[in-house]
């Protein structure tokens, strides 16, 4: 907290002025990009534009520009950052200034703020320095309608001259992965001979002329953002914008869609610049949950359970719950944040492996359930907290007429669903699943075929890793060194169901490929000498001898668990990361899940600046780090009916129609201790910090306002 770089820097970095949380290059993945902001410097600048607060369009876009560089902001933080402003050159000779202004331009631009010192160390994190440069300078020609004109070749002629300086200043920005330049011009006018006096000519000074030099023989893009919505400056903003490969202008026709303007482009350098690098590093987490009978039983497994008793209630609260998986804090963020979650359950002998290599045509494609377990129910996907919740909430599986009662005893006539093809409306392809519940007295028909959920697991990652995933053009690219890894949550022993050769085929195969896989044994069931004999050589086996296995006889403890494994990971500081706070699952095609109506439910009105104001029901698990409610799922034993599964005692699963599914099946669904595993929540993931904040301040903002659309670009 509070870091200050020194000069002389390994990364050759000088001082930034102790900003917060500044990140040296030698913890980024990337080389932080150098961005150039020019703002138009005209004396048309100066007219009336916010009529409400009577500011000028200069004094609207200086103050949205220093939104979007403050301190503690993306851009301050993970690049480098430059300002010019500009204006015209009243004469060819060198050295000219403007009559009447006293802001330091001359000949036509002055750079206000570097991004680097005399000594051609880069300054990090110098929001503040922008911030300093605009707070100091006066309006255009102090306020003047009249008497600085537009030369924007001008000023982007000056931009290729220090962007070819400061290449020259550091070679080793051109080793490997040359580092990343671009332009942003902010003007409200058609730009103007180099003299100031003729709007759109001669031709010889367009500025689509460096734009497109810049553009086509050093990859550098030059954004446009065009202030006040003139209809012919818009249209030259455009050519602009198109030569320098960013398409078209984007339209500050307002105040209030300046900032928006401007909070897009950072999102498109955040995807065009950071993210292929960043979101490929992200790691990829995939829960695989025991899914045999026994998770709903208690008593040693000879008792069905209650609501909020069982093994399978509290791993959903430990999942979901707000003390749970998504929500462990690893220091630069919330997991959910930091990684793309998966879920996969296994139980019967069944397997479920056709239609994995689909993953080459269709990332997001997941096979379509059928009587076998084991299944993946979410896909490798940012955010997915409403997709879990869902998937593993027994009311999610019982919405046809033969199952009345989740919690009610053998049998219970599962009927699992698709929330893609039926509320909730997932946009990401989520399967509800249950463990069977057959026999009399207890459930019974799942049993622990442990090799077959680490074999799905294992060709599902293979399939997904070599998949059109890995092209920088997927919404989630993976590269080479993604990280991914396993974390087996098991209640028994998989006697009589696996063989010690089949798992340890299985983890060891995924280890020599890169894959750790955590072993955490979950309930009473895994407390006797063989039962933990066993959950030893698993996790030896999934970590290459270096992991012991987690023991949790609760929520609370598997909550500890979690969070303990997930603390031992490293995160590049610099990425843009996933934003659940205001991203809702993981894309926005569809509906969220409807949110509950439940008296239980607790209502939150959250307004966001620039969006209409939503009231949104958070749901998911409350706390329940005060209650120690244990499950005695015991050792699992093949001669009894307890995880057996018999031809008389399968059931059949029959698809669940959309109409016949209740806003109150689909959310607010009660789980463990009496709290809510509900899909609903119009927050998207349920996963919003504490009083509304963004942990990493304007970033929530930044992609708040650049994936919601609010502002599209024009194309010619």
């Amino acid at each position: 907290m509070g870091l200050a770089f020194a000069i002389g820097t390994d990364e050759g970095e000088a001082e930034a002025g102790g900003e917060e949380e500044c990140p040296s290059e030698t913890e980024c993945t990337f080389k932080k990009p150098n961005i150039l902001f020019m703002v138009d410097n005209s004396t048309s600048m100066n007219e009336i534009w916010d009529t409400d607060n009577n500011l000028t369009r200069w004094q609207v876009s200086v103050n949205a520009l220093q939104q979007i560089v403050a301190p503690g902001s993306f851009l301050s933080q993970n690049t480098h950052l430059a300002l010019m402003r500009f204006g015209h050159d009243p004469s060819p000779a060198e050295g000219t200034t403007i009559p009447d202004d006293s802001s330091g331009i001359v000949d036509g631009q002055v750079i206000d703020v570097h991004w680097d010192d005399d000594q051609a160390s880069y300054l990090p994190c110098n929001g503040q320095a922008l911030l300093d440069a605009l707070d100091a300078t006066p309006a255009p020609a102090n306020g003047s309608l009249f008497g600085i004109g537009t030369w924007t070749k001008g000023a982007l002629d000056r931009a290729a001259s220090e962007i070819a300086q400061t290449k020259a200043d550091h070679p080793e920005d051109q080793v490997d992965t040359p580092r990343a330049y671009v332009n942003v011009v902010l003007t409200d006018g058609s730009w103007t001979s180099q003299d100031g006096t003729s709007p759109l000519s001669p031709a010889s000074q367009n500025p689509s002329i460096t734009a497109g030099a810049l553009y086509d023989d050093q990859d550098i893009p030059t954004y446009v953002v065009a202030v006040a919505g003139d209809p012919q400056a818009e249209a030259a903003a455009d050519e602009v914008a198109a030569a320098g490969g960013t398409t078209a202008a984007i339209d500050g026709n307002t105040p209030e869609e300046l900032g928006t303007a401007l909070n897009e482009i950072v999102t498109d350098i955040i995807e065009s610049v950071v993210a292929p690098e960043c979101v490929g590093g992200l790691p990829r987490a995939m829960i695989i949950l025991d899914a045999s009978s026994s998770m709903l039983n208690t008593d040693g497994g000879t008792m069905f359970g209650a609501m909020g008793e069982t093994g399978w209630d509290q791993a959903g609260g430990a999942l979901v719950g707000e003390m749970g998986l998504f929500d462990i804090d690893v220091g630069t963020g919330t997991a959910e944040d930091l990684t793309h979650l998966g879920l996969t359950v296994f139980g019967y002998d069944t397997p479920n492996l056709a239609g994995a290599e689909s993953l080459e045509e269709d990332p997001g494609y997941l096979p379509a359930y059928d009587a076998g377990e084991p299944r993946v129910l979410v896909g490798y996907g940012p955010c997915s907290k409403d997709n879990f919740a869902w998937a593993l909430d027994p009311n999610s599986s019982c919405t046809e007429p033969g199952c009345t009662d989740p919690w009610g005893g053998p049998p219970i006539a599962w009927d699992y669903d698709d929330g893609q093809a039926n509320p909730p409306e997932f946009d990401a392809p989520t399967f509800s699943h249950m463990p069977q519940c057959a026999g009399n007295g207890f459930c019974s028909g799942s049993g622990t075929y442990t090799h077959l959920g680490l074999q799905l697991v294992k060709d599902y990652q293979q399939a997904y890793s070599g998949s059109t995933m890995n092209n920088d053009m997927a919404p989630y690219p993976t590269a080479d060194e993604t990280l991914y890894f396993n974390i087996l949550i098991t209640d028994g022993q998989y006697n009589g169901y696996s063989t010690n050769a089949q798992v340890q085929g299985e983890l060891e195969e995924m280890y020599n490929s890169g894959i750790t896989t955590y072993v955490i044994g979950f309930g009473d069931g895994v407390d006797t000498a063989a039962a933990q004999a066993q959950l030893q050589n698993m996790a030896q086996w999934g970590s290459g001898s270096q992991n012991n296995y987690y023991d949790a006889n609760n929520q609370t403890e598997l909550e500890q668990a979690l969070t303990t494994i997930f603390g031992g990971l490293e995160f590049d500081p610099c990425c843009a990361f996933n934003d659940c706070s205001v991203t809702p699952e993981p894309t926005t095609n569809e509906p969220d899940p409807v949110p509950s109506n439940d008296d239980d439910s607790e209502d939150e009105t959250t307004t966001t600046t620039g969006m209409e104001d939503d009231t949104t029901t958070t749901t998911g698990m409350e706390d329940d780090t005060t209650t120690d409610t244990t499950t005695d799922t015991g050792e699992e034993d093949p001669t009894t009916d307890t995880d057996s599964e018999s031809e008389s005692e399968s059931e059949s699963e029959s698809d669940t129609a959309a109409d016949e599914v209740t806003a109150e099946e689909d959310s607010g669904d009660v789980m463990a201790d009496g709290d809510e595993l509900g899909g609903g929540g119009g927050e998207g993931c349920n996963c919003s910090t504490e009083g509304g904040a963004d942990p990493r301040g304007l970033l929530g903002t930044v992609l708040l306002f650049g994936l919601a659309g609010f502002v599209r670009r024009r194309r010619n």
